[in-house]
């Protein structure tokens, strides 16, 4: 199953990038939802050190199962990542941080905010 979900990422990846959307993994995280159950996740973007607003996606392998995609944005002191329901937001930082992921109970439908473990991979950009 676990090969499965794999193929399925790289397949929807590599369509996005067929596309003219070419993403590259900015980071990856874990944590625990508000139920007490596992949830893992990579993000990307196609980010360029330009781009106020990028195009994202998020394949969470545990928890959430499936492939997401959305938008990257930044303000002043965050990082931003939206999708449908879900929300990814960081400090504008890299290496070992934590960030917030925030989701829809689907059985209470309330939105709730946890706190995620995340490796944040550092890329460097050439001048806009």
């Amino acid at each position: 199953m676990k090969n499965l979900i794999i193929s399925f990422v790289t397949l929807s990846l590599s369509s996005l990038a067929v596309a003219g959307t070419s993403m590259k993994v900015e980071g990856s995280c874990s944590g625990t939802l508000a139920d007490g159950s596992e949830v893992s996740y990579t993000y990307y973007s196609n980010f360029n050190g330009c781009k106020k607003v990028s195009t994202s996606a998020v394949s969470f392998v545990n928890g959430f199962d499936g492939l997401y995609t959305g938008t990257r944005s930044f303000t002043d002191s965050s990082d931003n990542y939206s999708f449908n329901s879900y929300k990814l937001t960081f400090a504008n930082s890299t290496g070992n941080t934590a960030g917030k992921l925030t989701y829809k109970d689907e059985f209470s439908g309330r939105t709730k905010t946890v706190k995620v473990k995340c490796e944040v991979r550092d890329y460097e950009y050439t001048d806009c």
